[in-house]
């Protein structure tokens, strides 16, 4: 039932609470880089606000500053993402790799796709995953408005045929349809789904061969990491599913500690409740941590398997 998460657990025994440290760690660095642009953005709000006359209309030249700082910002943010927080995010896609393989992490790993002789293979793999993500978007997106104009203009021509009558016969109508219409949206958005969670598994996967084997050709890392994800004897279905259980089983779990505890706690004094409130905030924070943790740990556990099943040379 929850094979992935179990076997990465037991894989990575003695490494996981180094390897979500290095992961804070490494989120607290990039969201440090992030304020590089953030500073621009607060120069050109300053601007805007200390230019303001009596009236609370900026000045052209605060507008102007304002509009430069917020296109300076927005360059420098995709830059910055780009060229220097995507690499990073391999390298903490490599501890969660390590610990699977029960190799000790290391805190270097986080540059190593800004060193030389990874740094531009690393950015044609990021270019070309940016197209096809962008390109999935652009597609998922129109499937969703012809569906959302489908809709209106059903239920608007349904609504329109019936108004008059207004009869209690032909409001009852109105609302099947509604319902049946809904479902069907529901359904078709679902289904868009299936697509989207492939192609996420693929390029994790593509990544995941890129940290591997660097020097393979890009198209070749592309090629391997669909067949790890559509051709080995473990199904991504699988990982979803999997996945999704963990989540709902730990939320119920969750939930009824929850309630015990607040039970129990209601029984306190109030300065007893704040603090075991206060206390209550921190896990829940340790409890999303962890549950993202094995998530993340699942899908390289996944990987492993599929490509030590489809490439045992390779190993």
């Amino acid at each position: 039932m929850f094979k992935f998460q179990l076997d990465y657990f037991r894989n990575g025994q003695g490494f996981h609470l180094k390897t979500i440290l290095l992961t804070i760690v490494s989120s607290v660095i990039m969201f440090l880089l992030m304020l590089i642009p953030g500073i621009s953005f607060l120069i050109g709000g300053f601007s805007l606000i200390s230019s303001q006359d009596f009236s609370g209309e900026p000045s052209g030249g605060g507008l102007a500053i304002f509009m430069i700082s917020m296109l300076i910002g927005f360059l420098l943010t995709i830059i910055l993402y780009i060229f220097v927080l995507i690499p990073l995010s391999y390298g903490i896609l490599k501890f969660y790799k390590d610990t699977d393989l029960g190799i000790n992490p290391r805190f270097n790993d986080l540059f190593m796709f800004l060193k030389k002789g990874n740094y531009v293979k690393t950015l044609k793999l990021t270019v070309i995953i940016g197209l096809i993500s962008i390109a999935m978007y652009i597609a998922i997106y129109i499937v969703v408005f012809i569906v959302e104009m489908i809709f209106f203009a059903i239920f608007g021509t349904s609504m329109a045929l019936m108004q008059p009558s207004g009869s209690s016969e032909s409001i009852g109508a109105m609302s099947v349809s509604f319902v049946v219409i809904m479902l069907f949206m529901i359904l078709i958005l679902f289904a868009l789904f299936i697509p989207l969670y492939y192609l996420i598994i693929f390029i994790i996967n593509t990544i995941l061969v890129h940290i591997d084997q660097r020097s393979l050709p890009t198209l070749t890392k592309f090629s391997i990491g669909w067949n790890i994800t559509s051709k080995g004897p473990h199904n991504a279905w699988k990982l979803l599913f999997s996945n999704l259980l963990y989540v709902v089983v730990s939320y119920i779990i969750l939930a009824i500690l929850g309630i015990i505890v607040a039970i129990i706690v209601s029984f306190m004094p109030t300065a007893l409740q704040i603090i075991f409130g206060i206390l209550g905030y921190i896990l829940y924070f340790i409890f999303l941590i962890a549950i993202s943790y094995f998530m993340y740990g699942s899908v390289m556990n996944f990987y492993h398997k599929n490509k030590n099943a489809l490439y045992p040379k390779n190993n």
